[in-house]
């Protein structure tokens, strides 16, 4: 190949500029191929910023010394949980109005599937653009309160005491606060309201919505540690992995962008056949209900033997 060919056409650094800060930030569409009204962008930094308004008003009555620390918690996982209510009801409410959708004349006939024609900022169109919504009702209601418990110890996690107490350093706890806070809300914008598309896949069809609970799964992992030092205490070395792990919560966009850390159905298959080989002394298999099967057999055999 010369070396005078770029390795990004035009239309491929076009796409990236589109697709790549989607993926970082979680799923906000802030560049599109065309040209779309001002509060198309508005109202996707609002959902955006939604739950560091709810953190924040959490955090703030601590600070202030109005609520207790888990009160404040429980407080803003209460109102997220209502939040994210409040928007798979609208997106539903959308998807059952009989709106037509018309698209916008193109000659490129890649963009075609991005291109709408929006009437209002609360319209039906701009409703099912900004929030396409859940394909099942039991993960509407799974998502909605799964964002209550992100966003709720998230707000444990990063209260400013709490890190201040990590590092005694108020510079250091004013940016892991402000980085840390977009981080839950990248975490929280991919569960309730538009998944975005993750750079590390393992199917090529998510039939049961699992990629949205990627990054939600690697933001709980975080809190358990710092939950863990919480309240099991006079442990250096867990200390010393809170302080890190804080350190690397404000970095974790850019390891989801990356595709360094796999996805949930990965992570788990690959953890099962870990047990299998290292703990079980059994073998790979070939499929993951052989996989899962073998395991269960394995455990229940061994769980008998015990009893006897």
């Amino acid at each position: 190949m010369s070396p005078d060919v770029p390795l990004l056409n035009d239309y491929k650094q076009d796409f990236l500029l589109k697709r790549f800060p989607q993926t970082v930030l979680g799923g906000p569409r802030l560049k599109l191929g065309y040209c779309a009204p001002p509060y198309i962008y508005v109202n996707q930094i609002v959902l955006f910023l939604m739950p560091w308004a709810l953190g924040g008003t959490g955090t703030l009555l601590y600070q202030l010394d109005f609520l207790r620390d888990y009160s404040a918690a429980a407080l803003s996982g209460g109102l997220m949980v209502i939040t994210a209510a409040v928007i798979q009801l609208t997106s539903v409410h959308a998807k059952n109005k009989s709106v037509v959708v018309k698209r916008m004349t193109t000659r490129n006939i890649l963009a075609e599937e991005d291109e709408h024609e929006f009437t209002s900022c609360a319209s039906a169109e701009t409703v099912k653009f900004l929030i396409p919504g859940k394909k099942y009702v039991a993960n509407t209601v799974f998502h909605s309160v799964l964002a209550g418990l992100v966003c709720g110890l998230g707000t444990w996690y990063l209260l400013p005491n709490r890190v201040t107490s990590l590092y005694g350093s108020p510079g250091a706890t004013a940016a892991l606060f402000v980085f840390g806070w977009i981080t839950l809300c990248i975490g929280e914008y991919s569960l309730i309201v538009n998944t975005a598309t993750e750079t590390a896949t393992f199917q090529t069809q998510d039939t049961y919505e699992i990629t949205p609970l990627m990054r939600p799964l690697y933001i709980f992992f975080f809190v358990s540690v710092d939950l863990a030092h919480r309240f099991i205490v006079n442990i250096p070395a867990l200390e010393q992995m809170n302080q890190i792990l804080h350190i690397l919560f404000v970095l974790l966009p850019f390891l989801w962008a990356l595709g360094t850390l796999p996805p949930p159905d990965a992570l788990f298959f690959w953890a099962v056949e870990q047990v299998l080989e290292f703990g079980l002394g059994g073998s790979p298999m070939s499929t993951h209900l052989r996989l899962v099967s073998c395991v269960t057999v394995c455990f229940s055999s061994s769980l008998n033997c015990s009893l006897l």
